[in-house]
């Protein structure tokens, strides 16, 4: 599995149907959950990261990632955990 990047993670939100003119303009330390993904839009977007990355994001983490530098961490540290 490959290290996440900001740019990936962009490519999922707009997979999940977010739409590209708002995917554009996120911001790495932006808040995502609620200004950019609706409630509906925030579980696909977990479970396509969990797919893409083969990590699994548990209910209390998730909680926890506001914004795409947070899934970067997340991805990396759990891939790190593995070694």
């Amino acid at each position: 599995m490959s290290v996440a990047t900001i740019e990936e993670l962009k490519g999922l939100m707009l997979k999940v149907g977010i739409k590209e003119n708002v995917v554009n303009e996120v911001q790495p330390a932006q808040a995502i959950c609620g200004r950019v993904m609706d409630s509906a839009d925030y579980p696909a977007f977990l479970v396509a990261v969990e797919e893409r990355y083969g990590v699994a994001i548990e209910d209390r983490y998730a909680l926890k990632l506001k914004s795409l530098n947070d899934f970067v961490n997340y991805i990396k540290a759990a891939h790190s955990s593995r070694r």
